[in-house]
């Protein structure tokens, strides 16, 4: 199990967000034309494609060498 979270950790965040859209349009319409089965597949694709984003931000929080990614503007400090 903790291989795959590793592998979603190489997983870029614009596909999730792409998927996340799509759920959000495909819920929008479903309201539109008031079909409500639609409504709930595009708000399960919107759930799921966010918990695939925070599952991949935590591996790629926890794994790693544990320090800080981002760049150190003094690097004494560092």
């Amino acid at each position: 199990m903790t291989a795959a979270l590793f592998v979603l950790a190489d997983v870029a965040a614009a596909p999730v967000l792409a998927i996340m859209t799509f759920g959000l349009v495909i819920t929008l319409a479903g309201h539109i034309n008031k079909n409500y089965k639609i409504v709930a597949i595009g708000l399960a694709i919107l759930f799921l494609a966010t918990a695939a984003m925070m599952i991949g931000a935590y591996a790629s929080y926890s794994g790693g060498d544990g320090g800080d990614p981002r760049p150190c503007a003094i690097p004494a400090a560092c």
